[in-house]
């Protein structure tokens, strides 16, 4: 009789077992979070049929500034991984959920956790104390890395190995994925390149801190902000200033986001100085029909060619 039971037992407790790992069986997908747009276009493109994508910010909404919902709480919960951003760009809303999902499979350092920084070189990381006084300050450096799309190619590395890692059975599918993907972005880059050539060393203004990365790999100076400092509104005096010198040094673009502030205000700004004011999405999905890095870009760098050859940029 305990030879019976026992073996029941056996039987029972290897059912509950299956019924527990089921989800990461064959023909089940791995259910993946994405804090933004632009991480979520890398895990789509690596990840394919073999994940279940949830893009918390849309590429329309700012991620700084995200509610924490509930329904946030709830995918977090049911997720294999969750991927963000970092370098505090979500510290304002992840965290709440994070801790709220009470989820270990994406907890800090479980395998599921990933911050797709990693491995980067990332811009202007502060040196000393970072104290309110300095404006919207990142203290581990600027964290919009993904509007440089050579960082977009090394993302798709940590998706692949983070992908593998998981769900070991797909990793030939998240090679091959993230093999054409990189062959199609490295293509692409050395076509963005060309066309930006002529424009190399010229000369900008932004309204905020934002397209540094972009920028650095277009070999194209920010000379100055329309912000006095990184969030903080401009004081009369400052935008005064600054449309002189935009005058004075033939600034032929001021670059801004959907993001922000007033654009008329941004127009009256520029229009003294003969500055072309253009106003850019900030990330995939930004606008209709740049849901892809590379339709994303394509769009992005045929728009500010454009503007640096409407203005007679050298």
């Amino acid at each position: 009789m305990r030879q019976t039971w026992s073996s029941r037992f056996a039987c029972v407790l290897a059912c509950l077992v299956c019924v527990a790992i089921a989800p990461q069986r064959a023909g089940a997908k791995l259910r993946v979070i994405a804090t933004t747009s632009d991480v979520a276009a890398v895990l789509e493109a690596v990840g394919g049929e073999r994940i279940d994508l949830t893009t918390l910010a849309k590429g329309y909404m700012n991620p700084h500034y995200l509610e924490a919902k509930p329904s946030y709480v709830a995918k977090l919960r049911r997720a294999d991984a969750l991927a963000y951003n970092g370098l505090q760009l979500e510290i304002g809303w992840l965290p709440l959920i994070l801790e709220g999902a009470r989820n270990r499979k994406i907890v800090v350092g479980a395998a599921g956790h990933v911050q797709m920084s990693r491995g980067l070189e990332i811009l202007e990381i502060p040196e000393g104390a970072v104290t309110r006084e300095m404006g919207d300050i990142h203290p581990e450096g600027n964290p919009h890395y993904t509007l440089d799309p050579r960082n977009v190619v090394r993302m798709a590395r940590t998706a692949e190995e983070v992908l593998s890692q998981i769900d070991p059975d797909g990793a030939a599918t998240y090679a091959k994925n993230r093999a054409a993907f990189a062959s199609d972005m490295q293509t692409a880059i050395a076509r963005w390149e060309e066309r930006m050539r002529p424009y190399r060393g010229g000369e900008v203004v932004c309204y905020h801190k934002q397209w540094e990365y972009l920028l650095h790999w277009l070999g194209i100076e920010p000379v100055a902000y329309v912000e006095s400092k990184p969030g903080i509104p401009a004081s009369p005096r400052h935008l005064e200033q600054l449309a002189r010198m935009m005058k004075e040094r033939r600034i032929p673009v001021l670059l801004a986001s959907s993001f922000d502030g007033n654009i008329e205000h941004l127009n009256r700004l520029a229009a003294g100085a003969g500055t072309r004011v253009l106003v850019l999405p900030a990330a995939v999905g930004g606008e209709e029909g740049l849901e892809t890095p590379l339709a994303y870009f394509d769009f992005i760098v045929d728009t500010l060619a454009q503007a640096f050859q409407g203005a007679g940029a050298p």
